[in-house]
């Protein structure tokens, strides 16, 4: 006789699988109402593979990770980078930290004759501040400095305006920037003694008659640049198209293309490849509009070619000026997104942290500050200060880590405070009349098929969090890219730990 199975096993087994389906669908609908369950939704909406993107959501009250999407791949961060240029920055140097730009007489000043018998030198410290964003004119400091010069009974320099940018070490172009971004204000290079963000601005307007060059206007006024005008203007709207070029550095700026006779004028900002020259000129200028004379040409002095042996003659120092606090510094830095004031930083940091001012040594002063607060600095690449440079590798769990320790460090307020806010600032205005409205601080970022957002939040409980959203790889729109992170921030916005299952 053939075995009979045993009725209550059957039954069991029964039952079992009518328990396992229901309990299935369950659990699939608890992962479709959890955060992390809508976001994956959100990617699928957008057409993405969500191995191309990372985010993460920690509760700065608890301390759990409410998405953990990717934490630990590894993504070109763009301009999320300023994070931790400014946090270490704030961290080591402090909110109240301040540069000083020096001016000092390297020899005698003979009162009676107004005369200094030998050399003025101005010291550059890595101040970015030295424009009009701070001050009434763009040549506002430079004033200052030669009126204090003249204060001093000096008319007459016999030797040279010497400029002392050694604080600062070459390469001041980082590596992984690219070659078509060298001619632009974002990727203008490092100095110690810096002006005008180390650009001109060139203004273009058409000609009365075409055929003939557009008229072009160069600011600030006396920077010496050479601009070669081959441009033309044009008949057609169809022929309005300008371009720069500049061959290698020390090269004038040649202009070419066309312009509509119709223009309003375009208005361009081009950095320049010789920025303590630059700020030389400048001072020189405000010197002579005093009526101080300066009989020697003006030198530059740079790291790895000359030494300040000036400084062991102990010069007299006859002006200074001092800068705003790094806390207005980092506002511009992460509100404004601005690549040049990030590097001056990075190259502050090595000055004054480490062993020199350069990108490495400025790298190594924020890895210190990384492996502080508990990261593993082997499992991230790091080139620049900006996030210009596509070869930046960052984990989103990286950015989530600085931002809880920054939630609580004693500058909380100056770094919370640099953020752009969501639905107001530029580049968060789409969360307009979203619950991410006044609930997003974060920052920005975006190159070539990157884009990211790190930063806080506040969810519809009232639970601040710390989150970090970055993209790589993806072939849509930029704006669909952007659309994407607002929703995801819309979705941290409105979850809730009561409405989980």
């Amino acid at each position: 006789m053939r075995m009979l199975p045993d009725r209550g096993l059957l039954l069991g087994i029964v039952l079992v699988l009518l328990i396992r389906v229901p309990v299935s669908l369950k659990a699939a609908q608890m992962a479709d109402s959890t955060i992390e369950g809508r976001i994956l939704s959100i990617l699928s909406g957008y057409g993405q593979d969500p191995t191309n993107w990372g985010v993460q959501v920690r509760s700065l009250e608890r301390g759990d990770n409410l998405v953990s999407l990717n934490t630990r791949r590894l993504f070109m961060p763009a301009s999320n980078l300023k994070l931790i240029v400014t946090a270490a920055a704030l961290d080591g140097l402090g909110p109240d930290f301040r540069y000083k730009t020096t001016v000092m007489a390297d020899g005698e000043i003979i009162t009676a004759d107004s005369l200094l018998k030998g050399s003025l030198i101005v010291r550059g410290s890595g101040d970015p501040t030295i424009s009009d964003r701070f001050y009434p004119s763009v040549t506002t400091v430079w004033e200052q400095l030669a009126c204090q010069v003249a204060r001093a009974g000096i008319r007459r320099i016999t030797g040279s305006l010497v400029v002392d940018n050694t604080l600062f070490e070459a390469p001041f172009l980082a590596k992984g920037w690219g070659w078509e971004d060298l001619m632009w204000w974002y990727a203008a290079p490092v100095s110690a003694l810096a002006y005008n963000d180390n650009c001109i601005d060139v203004e273009i307007f058409p000609a009365p008659r075409v055929g003939e060059p557009p008229e072009m206007r160069i600011k600030p006024k006396g920077s010496r640049i050479q601009l070669i005008n081959q441009a033309l203007t044009v008949e057609s709207r169809q022929d309005d198209h300008l371009i720069f070029s500049r061959n290698t550095p020390g090269d004038g700026i040649a202009l070419k293309g066309g312009i509509y006779k119709g223009s309003l004028g375009f208005l361009e900002h081009v950095a320049v490849d010789s920025p303590a020259k630059f700020a030389g000129n400048a001072f020189a200028d405000a010197l002579a509009s005093l009526g101080v004379r300066i009989d020697g040409p003006i030198t530059v002095l740079e790291a790895l070619s000359d030494s300040a042996d000036y400084l062991d003659r102990s010069p007299l120092i006859l002006a200074q000026h001092v800068s705003v606090p790094l806390s207005e510094i980092v506002h511009v830095i992460n509100k404004r997104s601005h690549n040049f004031y990030a590097e001056q930083l990075l190259f502050t940091l090595g000055a004054y942290l480490g062993k020199k001012g350069s990108f490495a040594e400025g790298i190594e002063v924020e890895k210190r500050f990384l492996q502080k607060i508990g990261l593993d600095t082997r499992e991230l690449s790091l080139e620049d200060g900006s996030g210009l440079s596509r070869l930046n590798l960052v984990t989103p769990g990286t950015f989530v880590t600085l931002l809880a320790y920054m939630d609580s460090h004693p500058a909380r307020e100056e770094f919370f405070s640099s953020l752009k806010v969501g639905g107001k600032d530029n580049g968060l205005q789409s969360m307009h009349n979203t619950q991410a409205e006044g609930n997003i601080y974060a920052k920005t970022g975006y190159i070539s098929s990157v884009m990211g957002l790190s930063g806080y939040a506040r969810t519809a409980d009232g639970e601040p969090v710390a989150f970090s959203i970055l993209g790589n790889n993806w072939l849509i729109s930029r704006s669909a890219a952007s659309r994407l992170i607002r929703d995801v921030c819309v979705a941290i916005a409105e979850f809730s730990r009561r409405s989980l299952p």
